[in-house]
């Protein structure tokens, strides 16, 4: 394996291989006469024959990496490689960057420290004027790459000295198997399994719900919480799900570089456009779902499918519960059980979608040694790939079409391997086959413009100054509404759209949100980058920097830390766009307005008096519907002992009769009416009383000799006045009981009744009984003997043994819904019920008889023209329309988001990033095609793709960093992530010669930075040994 950046070996110049020419190996280029490019020596001071180890000078500046064909080591002519050739494992020589030396100079010339390519210990001995291995063709060139010394690792160690292992070419390393790895803890498959058994959980309490409400009432005391918890529930559950998705949208590459393909159908899945190249960050929901599809990214796709279902989840829970305000101002909750079957539906697809994805969870093992979510991430997991980022050297400026060129036809593989020196496993991105895209040259005459440019829709002046009208826009429509409609008489709305309404709010400002988290998502993925496009940055604040992989809050936080006030403010903005969803569900909520109609009742009949019997007016269908069921049954135009005239509505605008509304007014009617005398016998006294029955002519007596109890109508009795047409006699027959007689007189009286209707077809609403105003009572004018419908009654209980000693009006009596039995007919206290029941009956019989046709007669034209017919009636319509209200709370909680996001909005404008980029970063081959160039390379310790952040910014922490164009040693220029200044560089020691090193004891002063990996330190050593 090729040596690393930071070990340079120094030959002598006198040796055989004092000229290194770039290209294919030649013997006849290591001539004397050999015109091939050669690499400069720093002259050392030390003896040809010495037997001393040598110290080299230490570097300031990398080697300048030049893309040439050459060999990898001079003194091993089989060991050629060329670069394009997949297996190479070495960075492109370069004049400056001598190969490993061979096996002869190991021992006598060592390798500089490989913790970092700039250090070196300090060279003693004589000067360069007296050593005898002075190249005669020795140049400036190498002066300014050694401007001032670096030491970077203590003088006592292994590889400041050299150390064989770790100089050498090891061109069979051993692949190793990642074990105890990072991987993201969001895809892990107990997180999945979580999910899972969340979404199972939540549609069998949907279910319990639903079943509950089936037989229950929903408490109005807990109105906020059956309002709210659904959309609360679902929006937490949404939250978590975003961390899932956005770990699967950022480690999706890694994962699937993770493990060599077994089989071709794999092979094409880790293709460079569908691995290295891939994006998802940067596009949008729909994209990254069409583009997943595509490349067959289980994660992706199954991610982006349950956050669209949770977005739909939360629009549909705002929707479950609705409040509804009813006449007296009560509040009762309704719930839409076709919603919350649609949730449970919902629930259970998600819990499918999920399964898949705990097969193509990342490998417990791990994808790689580290996180690589900031860029220093994902550079510490490249330092190893020398041959994909030479591959990818100068592109820094250009834009992905030209890296993909570079890349097209290539796939890739992450590999560990252990090449038999420090660090011990070696962690690199490999490439397995095509990749014939052309290398980048000399750089030297490159134009300094970019030709990309890269700015998506998200951060331009545009979106931010469409997200404040959109927020303004809002703000005015809810004051609008709510100050005109919503807080008075509600809204006229269709009662089949009110679902529409209680979730287009919720709708819309999950559309704002969603439009919001985008912006916010670009702002974070292109913040460290901006910053160091704008200005000169430390580590923690640019390479280390990243606000992908956590939650809002504690982005925001950071963000603030770290003055990143357009993350900060489209953070928040975010944040509150996600929260005003939660309050659209109770906005909205259904009203009971009462109205009134008045309107006019006119007479379509009339009743006329009658000297006919009255028993064909009354049929025992009748009698059945009327006097024996429990629930009576009236004729149209009746109700128990009032008879109300026919009646239309009079004209009225188109849209009555309304359904379902109620129709009242005050009716003429007619009742019959007994006014009567009650006189009570005792001791037996009336039972042999002969009295005429009704219909009758011949006497009788009250009581017959096999009668325990009596019940008759009688037309007279001698004992009694005859003022009085009716006798009703009832009591017992014995010795000791008690006889009762209520004689009358009967008559038709007209009363107001208030009657309610039903709008539609006029029936009496029997919901709302008909009152009788008692004090309105007057004689009519209408004649008819009611008691001549008794006739009616004669076969009614006729075959009842049990009935004997009563007449048919009894036997109905007792037979009928009116509450009298035998004993009661007996019993002395119970007179006054009786009488009571006698007179709801003759009344009853009287409604139905002047129902009938012998009394009741159409009200004719001719009639109505008159000046006597009878004139219209008032009335009114009492019915209630449901509107929309606008909930206060609500409202002025979504004015107060709406207000915030647009004062971030506001400030947006002025904290907005400036400058662009050549491409989206996101991608692992455009981050690297941004460091490909980079000179932070050389200050990366071997191992570095196992430190973590701290240890990399402990590292780091004295440098500050720069994206853009940048001047080599060699004049030529790059464009890239770049050291702009180092604060580490100390002034190079003075050279002595041997003999004063030898006298001084070998002490020399200087200052050096530990990056042995494990212990970092920095700080002046006064002297530090050289032997």
């Amino acid at each position: 394996m090729a040596v690393p950046w930071n070990s340079m070996g120094m030959l002598p110049s006198d040796a055989d291989h004092d000229k290194f020419v770039v290209g294919p190996y030649d013997d006849s280029r290591y001539t004397a006469s050999s015109p091939g490019l050669s690499y400069i020596r720093h002259p050392s001071s030390q003896p040809t024959n010495s037997t001393a180890r040598l110290i080299p000078q230490p570097l300031l500046s990398p080697p300048i990496a030049r893309v040439s064909h050459g060999p990898r080591s001079p003194s091993s002519p089989a060991s050629f490689q060329a670069l394009n050739s997949p297996s190479s494992p070495g960075f492109p020589l370069s004049p400056f960057y001598p190969p490993s030396p061979g096996p002869l100079q190991r021992g006598q010339f060592p390798n500089s420290p490989t913790s970092d390519g700039f250090s070196s210990p300090p060279m003693s001995g004589a000067t360069v004027a007296t050593d005898p291995r002075l190249s005669t063709k020795a140049s400036n060139m190498m002066e300014t790459v050694l401007e001032t010394p670096y030491f970077d690792t203590p003088p006592h160690t292994p590889g400041s000295w050299g150390d064989a292992s770790r100089g050498t070419d090891n061109l069979d390393a051993t692949e190793a198997t990642l074990s105890n790895g990072w991987r993201p803890w969001w895809l892990r498959r107990r997180v999945t399994s979580i999910f899972i058994g969340a979404s199972i959980m939540l549609a069998v309490i949907g279910e319990v719900v639903m079943w509950w409400l089936s037989n229950n009432e929903v408490d109005s005391s807990l109105e906020g919480l059956w309002t709210f918890g659904p959309v609360v529930v679902v929006s937490i559950m949404a939250i978590l799900w975003a961390r899932v998705e956005a770990q699967a949208l950022l480690y999706m590459p890694w994962i699937v570089l993770d493990r060599r393909p077994t089989t071709v159908d794999e092979t094409r899945r880790k293709q460079a456009h569908r691995t290295i190249l891939l994006d998802y960050p940067s596009l949008g929901s729909f994209q990254a779902l069409t583009k997943a599809f595509r490349n067959r990214h289980h994660l992706v796709v199954a991610s982006i499918v349950i956050k669209l279902l949770l977005r739909a989840q939360i629009v549909l829970s705002t929707a479950v519960f609705h409040a509804e305000i009813h006449v007296d101002s009560s509040t009762r909750l309704r719930a839409r059980l076709g919603v919350l079957h649609a949730m449970v539906g919902i629930f259970l697809i998600i819990s499918g979608v999920l399964l898949p994805m705990l097969y193509h969870a990342p490998s417990p093992r791990g994808i790689a040694p580290r996180d690589p979510t900031s860029p220093a991430g994902t550079a510490a997991l490249l330092t190893s790939s020398q041959q994909f980022l030479s591959r990818l050297s100068g592109t820094g400026h250009a834009d992905m079409n030209a890296v993909a060129g570079r890349l097209a036809g290539s796939w890739y593989t992450t590999e560990l391997t252990q090449p038999g020196r420090r660090p011990e496993e070696m962690f690199q991105l490999r490439q397995h086959g095509g990749g014939s895209g052309a290398l980048g040259m000399n750089p030297s005459n490159r134009p300094e413009e970019a030709t990309g440019t890269y700015q998506p829709w998200t951060q331009a002046t545009r979106t931010k100054l469409i997200s404040i009208a959109t927020s303004v826009a809002l703000i005015v429509g809810i004051c609008v509404i709510y100050n005109l409609k919503g807080n008075e008489n509600g809204l006229e709305v269709d009662d089949s759209i009110f679902i529409v309404w209680t979730c287009l709010p919720t709708i819309v400002f999950a559309a704002l949100a969603v439009f919001w988290t985008r912006i916010d998502i670009d702002n974070r993925r292109l913040a460290p980058f901006l910053k160091l496009t704008n200005s000169k940055c430390r580590f923690r604040e640019s390479l280390g920097l990243t606000y992908m992989n956590e939650f809002g809050l504690h982005t925001a936080g950071k963000a603030m830390k770290n003055q990143d006030w357009a993350v900060f403010l489209a953070k928040c903005t975010s944040i509150l766009g996600w929260l005003m969803p939660i309050f659209t569900a109770g906005l909205f909520a259904v009203a009971q307005m009462a109205q009134r109609a008045d309107l006019e009742l006119r007479p379509e009949s009339q009743f006329v008096s009658t000297t006919k019997s009255l028993s064909t007016a009354i049929d025992s269908d009748l009698i059945e519907n009327v006097l024996l069921r429990e629930t009576p049954k009236y004729p149209r135009w009746t109700w128990e002992d009032v008879a109300l005239p026919a009646v239309s509505l009079v004209d009225h605008p188109r849209e009555w009769p309304l359904p379902n509304t109620e129709l009242v007014a005050t009716v003429p009617s007619l009742r019959g009416k007994l006014t009567c005398e009650t006189i009570s016998l005792y001791g037996g006294e009336g039972v042999d009383w002969q009295c005429v029955p009704l219909g009758g002519s011949t006497k009788q007596p009250i009581c017959g000799s096999d009668q325990s109890r009596t019940a008759l109508v009688a037309s007279s009795c001698s004992q009694l006045s005859s003022k009085y047409s009716l006798k009703y006699i009832w009591g017992s027959c014995s010795d000791d009981g008690m006889i009762s007689i209520m004689m009358c007189n009967q008559s038709v009286v007209e009363v107001d009744v208030l009657t309610t209707f039903r709008t539609e077809d006029l029936y009496i609403n029997l919901n709302a009984i008909p009152i009788v105003n008692a004090s309105s009572e007057t004689p009519s004018d209408v004649t008819a003997d009611i008691t001549s419908a008794y006739e009616a009654l004669d076969n009614v209980g006729a075959d009842n043994k049990t009935m004997n000693g009563l007449d048919a009006f009894f036997r109905t009596l007792v037979l009928s819904r009116l509450q009298t039995t035998l004993e009661r007919i007996a019993m002395p206290e119970r007179q006054n019920s009786v009488s009571q029941a006698i007179r709801q009956l003759h009344g009853i019989l009287a409604a139905q008889a002047i129902n009938s046709d012998l009394i009741r007669r159409p009200l004719s034209s001719k009639l109505r023209a008159r000046d006597d017919s009878p004139t219209d009636i008032p009335a009114s319509v009492d019915y209630v329309l449901p509107r929309l209200m606008q909930g206060s709370v609500q409202t002025f909680v979504l004015i107060g988001l709406l207000g915030f996001t647009l004062a971030f909005g506001l400030l947006s404008l002025r904290t907005a990033s400036r400058g662009t980029l050549p491409k989206s970063p996101g991608s692992i081959a455009a981050q690297a095609s941004l460091l490909a160039d980079s000179t932070l390379w050389w200050r990366l310790p071997d191992g570095a793709e196992w430190m973590e952040d701290d240890d990399l910014a402990r590292c780091l922490r004295r440098r500050t960093f720069h994206l853009g164009w940048s001047k080599g040693a060699a004049g030529t220029r790059s464009y890239g992530i770049g050291i702009v200044q180092d604060e580490g560089k100390a002034a190079r020691p003075p050279m002595v010669s041997q003999t004063s090193a030898d006298k001084s004891g070998g002490l020399v002063p200087g200052r050096y930075i530990s990056m042995a990996p494990g212990v970092y330190s920095y700080g002046d050593v006064a002297t530090y040994e050289k032997s």
